[in-house]
């Protein structure tokens, strides 16, 4: 292992300076949803410049892509993939860290294929360009058009504080996540003259957000609601005759979050019920509880203490990914990364300019080099590989859903 160990670094460190320019014009490009043009453009360009084979838009996704390494063994061996993110915040740009995601991702995929050629061993490796993690759920839409079949694990890396705000972990479980939106129609009248011949659609807005805050006292600490008014009215005078809701709910998994899914639903049907509104909800993809592997996820923490001498870190929950859903389906490892010195959580203005710190880039290139090291043992260790379909089949999922 000791050379492939040594290839993984060198392929990786030859590499830097161009994943170096590829994170810094992400970040400076950020790209929502399904819009990532750029992001796109410039990962399948650099990975065709590599000879790898591409696929540009699996899924009829016009920002997915794959790209695809046969070893020259054969494809009859394992098959393991990569993820790399890519998308951006409103406003925020990428204060999720989606550019140093988009990089690790390629890292690891560049490196493996290289050892893979190196010691003949047969199996084939990808990466997949995912688009619209932070909304719409690209991976789930991927995987319904069935992108990943045949694979045998997934990887992916993520950012996160510095070790004060957390540190790395291959253990992270994130919340089962649903969103949706809900339109209220009453009728429009004027709001000084003829007030009773309205219809109020604020506040059948007013009175679902009120019931949110109500039913708090008996949701479980682990659940978490947020919800805005996007529209509310137009002008004082007039009796708004259009509302809209945008609400995210969370759960520790996916069968606690059918049961607070009947609660939304029950508060949303109030607010129209209390007004004489009529209401439409429209629901939105739902994103599973993040489960991964014990045995990638331990090995993974053990390269990364080597590196940084200290504990993983621990947290029962918090935040959701699409790629949750694939773990459900897939010996997964969703590998936490620090930004060392950063104190800042992800999704804040700081954490935005740290992603493009150098400090930061070679964070992720130490993650990306685990990530490699993690999925190299799945093929040349086969009690390793047989350990971790063996805590795949026999995990403990969480249970039913709380009442």
């Amino acid at each position: 292992m000791d050379s492939s160990v040594a290839t993984i670094k060198h392929v990786i460190a030859e590499a830097s300076a161009d994943l170096r320019e590829l994170s810094l014009s992400i970040h400076s490009n950020p790209e929502l949803s399904l819009q990532e043009h750029h992001a796109h453009r410039l990962l399948t360009t650099y990975l065709e410049s590599r000879n790898y084979t591409i696929d540009r838009s699996p899924a009829g996704l016009a920002t997915a892509f794959t790209a695809t390494y046969v070893s020259p063994a054969g494809p009859d061996g394992l098959h393991i993939g990569f993820c790399s993110e890519y998308d951006a915040l409103p406003e925020l740009g990428h204060a999720c860290g989606h550019n140093l995601i988009a990089i690790s991702g390629v890292a690891s995929f560049i490196a493996l294929t290289a050892v893979i050629d190196e010691l003949r061993v047969p199996g084939t490796v990808k990466l997949f360009g995912t688009p619209a993690e932070e909304s719409e759920g690209g991976k789930i839409l991927m995987h319904r058009a069935k992108v990943f079949e045949g694979m045998d694990a997934l990887l992916m890396l993520h950012p996160g504080g510095g070790f004060e705000m957390g540190g790395y972990s291959g253990a992270w479980h994130s919340l089962a996540v649903q969103s949706l939106e809900v339109e209220y129609f009453g009728k429009s009248s004027h709001s000084a003259l003829a007030p009773w011949m309205g219809v109020n659609a604020g506040s059948a807005a007013i009175i679902a957000m009120n019931a949110i805050g109500v039913m708090r006292e008996q949701m479980h600490p682990t659940w978490r609601v947020h919800a805005i008014i996007e529209n509310g009215g137009k002008a004082n005078n007039v009796v708004p005759d259009y509302a809209k809701v945008s609400c995210g709910f969370r759960a520790f998994t996916g069968a606690e979050l059918d049961t607070l899914r009947g609660m939304m639903l029950r508060i949303f049907e109030a607010g129209a019920l209390a007004t004489g509104c009529t209401h439409k909800v429209t629901i939105e993809h739902e994103y599973l509880d993040n489960v991964d592997n014990d045995v990638l996820g331990a090995y993974y923490e053990e390269l990364m203490q080597e590196k940084y001498g200290v504990p993983p870190f621990r947290v029962d929950a918090g935040g959701s990914t699409d790629f949750g859903n694939l773990s459900h389906d897939f010996i997964s490892l969703h590998g936490i990364f620090p930004l060392v010195g950063v104190k800042a959580p992800p999704h804040s203005a700081p954490f935005a300019e740290a992603t493009k710190t150098e400090s930061a880039h070679e964070c992720a290139l130490f993650a990306a080099e685990t990530n490699a090291r993690t999925a190299l043992r799945c093929f040349v260790d086969p009690e390793f590989w047989a350990a971790a379909q063996k805590s795949f089949k026999e995990r403990k999922m969480p249970g039913p859903p709380l009442v």
